[in-house]
This record gives structure tokens, C-alpha cells and sequence, in this order.
């Protein structure tokens, strides 16, 4: 069995090793933060997202956009 201070230093190697790691990402910080928020639920970002992107689309194309989307599904584009 391992003595206690041998295992605390095992845990500290181990937590030097994932610093090293970490620091050598090419993923900034904030990138990261975003991507473990949106792995445990990415649809609070997608759905809004998209409903704010057709809102905009759809107010500065207004008919060019509803016909391109009516197209896309099979709807009846002119």
C-alpha cells in the first residue's frame, strides 16, 4: 500500500502533466468554456440562434427568402 505522501505526489505529477497539456492546446480558453457549456446541451444555443437568423433573413429578404425556403422543402415556389 502507498503511503499517503508518495500518493500526494503522484497527484501533483499528474496535475503538472495536464497543466503542460492544457497550456499547449491551440483551443483558446473561451473557446473551451463555450464547448464544454454546449456539449451538455447544445439545443438553448442552436434553436434561438436560428430563429433569430430566419427573423433577420426573413426581414431583409422579406419574399426572395420565404420563396427560397418554400423551394427547399417543396413547397410551392414560383
Amino acid at each position: 500500500m502507498k503511503s499517503e505522501n508518495s500518493f500526494i505526489e503522484e497527484l501533483e505529477s499528474r496535475a503538472r502533466e495536464q497543466r503542460r497539456l492544457a497550456e499547449t492546446e491551440l483551443i483558446p480558453g473561451w473557446a473551451r468554456g463555450l464547448g464544454d457549456w454546449m456539449a451538455v446541451n447544445p439545443w438553448r444555443v442552436m434553436v434561438p440562434g436560428a430563429g433569430i437568423a430566419y427573423l433577420v433573413l426573413r426581414i431583409m429578404l422579406r419574399a426572395e427568402f420565404r420563396e427560397f425556403i418554400l423551394g427547399l422543402f417543396g413547397g410551392f415556389a414560383r
